[in-house]
């Protein structure tokens, strides 16, 4: 695997609070000129963020164009920005008529399945990207999305990842005493992402099958990989970070449990396997009524660390001091999701180049092997989603992709409530 993917992926980020970064303020204010493909909750989100940024660091982040799969709510987002309503746009082909348009700068948040498509439309365009985790929902999407990572390289074009958590300043503070041994040698770990139910959205009158897809897209595996990649990415990808390397295999359990549409799980109990007798448990979980916790927890021979709770306790008991706790850090902005923008715009204002890709698509690879080892119950490689061309994994891929959507005629409904992908027997 780490000929796929170098490991110097896992230490970036590792020396971020040694040298605190100036905020960039400049005589002439520059204006980033955007635009977002995917208007609902992320895509508002992200649009919020990117222009908080900007403004955060002297300079000012402009809605050019927007568009969605549904009208309303591109048009709702760009009047919310003061975008001129000549550039909204919507559609499942409305990602290329942003292309078209002065945006230097173009945000995905469209719901995973369309990411690879989206992602290679824009570095072939020569925009520079924000990709929102996770950047596909099987094998196959995964190496596309590669592959666009590799043609932004060679164009010079920037791609910020939506693994929001490696521009956190409580983390950035805490790898670098990991790496300096803190903790001794990581022996292994558990992750969480357990919380309620998100949303359902019931098939609405009219709603031709694509729509309802894309309404309630969460809610389909095909649409967003699933619970354990569309959400538990973020703190299986802190594990990963901290402990240096990628899982080499993982094992596990799922289930679908109390949903009322699509066909996604809502449980999900993987073993991830990082090699040298270092193991991490995931359990993601959507159920209302439940205990709520999202963490990812590190022990090593001398201590254990809660990254997401922002404490490394060592085996005697102490605990280990930050400079900044409860302070705002110099150059890095207190909201991660914020902090994430603004760290595309300094490369942007300073001509350092910064490409996130390979880290969220290993993200994502990560994740998909997990969700592929519990709707099957085989023991999945990394390698046989990467590499391997003799697994039955490398192909697999789900019977619906992004351009059906572009089709004149409409598609064909996955079943719901079938949670279940039969392995071997």
């Amino acid at each position: 695997m780490e000929t796929l993917v170098s490991r110097r992926l896992f230490l970036a980020g590792a020396g971020a609070l040694s040298v605190a970064p100036t905020v960039l303020h400049a005589d002439a204010k520059r204006v980033f000129k955007y635009a977002v493909v995917g208007c609902g909750g992320r895509g508002t989100g992200a649009s919020k963020n990117i222009e908080d940024a900007a403004a955060w660091l002297g300079h000012e982040a402009k809605m050019v164009a927007a568009a969605d799969f549904f009208q309303e709510k591109a048009a709702a987002l760009a009047a919310k920005h003061g975008c001129d309503g000549n550039r909204v746009f919507a559609g499942a082909d409305a990602y290329r008529k942003v292309l078209e348009t002065d945006a230097e700068i173009v945000l995905l948040c469209t719901p995973p399945f369309f990411r690879p498509l989206h992602a290679e439309a824009v570095v072939a365009a020569g925009k520079h990207l924000f990709a929102e985790k996770p950047v596909a929902v099987d094998p196959p999407g995964i190496r596309r999305f590669l592959k666009a990572v590799e043609t932004a390289k060679q164009k010079g074009l920037m791609l910020l990842s939506g693994t929001c958590h490696r521009h956190n300043y409580r983390a950035l503070r805490m790898i670098g005493p990991v790496r300096s041994g803190v903790i001794g040698e990581i022996l292994g770990g558990v992750v969480y992402r357990c919380h309620g139910k998100i949303w359902e959205r019931p098939r609405r009158p009219g709603d031709s099958n694509a729509a309802y897809l894309a309404h309630n897209w969460y809610n389909f595996r095909e649409m967003c990989g699933d619970n354990l990649t569309e959400q538990a990415i973020h703190e299986v990808d802190l594990a990963s970070w901290f402990i240096g390397r990628l899982p080499r295999c993982a094992m596990g359990i799922g289930a679908r449990y109390r949903k009322g549409t699509g066909n996604g799980y809502n449980l999900f109990s993987v073993d991830y396997d990082y090699g040298g007798n270092l193991h991490v448990h995931a359990i993601a979980r959507q159920l209302k009524g439940c205990w709520d916790r999202c963490c990812a927890m590190l022990t090593g021979t001398k201590g254990r660390i809660d990254v997401l709770g922002s404490k490394i306790t060592r085996t005697d008991g102490t605990g280990v001091a930050f400079p900044y706790d409860n302070a705002a850090v110099e150059g890095i902005h207190e909201n991660m999701m914020v902090n994430e923008h603004a760290d595309l715009l300094k490369s942007l204002l300073t001509g350092t180049y910064r490409n996130e890709g390979e880290q969220v698509a290993m993200a994502t690879a990560t994740t998909v092997m997990g969700t592929l080892a519990a709707y099957t119950g085989r023991m999945v490689l990394l390698n046989d989603l990467l590499s391997n061309e003799a697994s039955d994994f490398y192909a697999w891929k789900h019977p619906l992709q992004p351009e059906d959507f572009e089709r004149g005629d409409d598609l064909d409904l996955p079943k719901e409530g079938d949670g279940l992908i039969p392995g071997k027997e």
